[in-house]
């Protein structure tokens, strides 16, 4: 268990199933046995950070996502903003959609937005005719616990804006109505 802990605290990056066997030359039933309880323990603890299970067999630990707003500016590389946030979203739900059309919905300064997430990896961008084809990448799924498939991903994502926007009662509805 040490050394699968080990490997998913270093890699950075979601792991596979057949990736963590190999590590630990156990079977994959085996190993998922032990992500399991991997899993329950730091869910036991009341810890900062998670063992999460993703789609496609595949395992990740990460900071709990209520921790990020306190700890994020120490974050290598950075959070990004709200504003960012919100064009990111934007993206996830539209998608595909062009940049001339985000750009139309959203302002011109979705011009930075579009640079950052394309150079933080959340984001491709496919040229287009005169514009670009905006699309979310397999990075963003993950790093959000989010499904790959974008139809799953896009109810994924809703539902969890819903919930957010509930938790912030009034507040939340203005900012429901810039994100939607």
């Amino acid at each position: 268990m040490v050394t699968l802990e080990a490997a998913l605290y270093v890699s950075g990056r979601a792991l596979t199933l057949e990736e963590l066997s190999n590590l630990i030359g156990k079977s994959q039933s085996t190993t998922q046995k032990i992500l399991d309880n991997l899993g329950f323990e730091y869910s036991q603890r009341e810890g900062a950070l998670e063992v999460v299970s993703l789609p496609r067999d595949r395992y990740v630990m990460q900071l709990k996502p209520e921790l990020t707003p306190r700890v994020g500016r120490l974050i290598p590389g950075g959070l990004l903003s709200f504003a960012t946030l919100q064009t990111l979203v934007f993206i996830a739900l539209k998608q595909p959609i062009m940049q001339s059309d985000l750009v139309t919905q959203r302002g011109t300064h979705c011009y930075d937005h579009v640079k950052e997430l394309i150079e933080k990896k959340f984001v491709e961008s496919a040229p287009e005719g005169r514009s670009r084809l905006l699309t979310t990448t397999p990075l963003f799924a993950d790093y959000f616990g989010l499904d790959s498939d974008r139809v799953k991903l896009k109810a994924q994502l809703k539902f969890k804006m819903k919930k957010i926007f509930e938790d912030q009662g009034q507040a939340g509805e203005s900012a429901a109505q810039d994100v939607f």
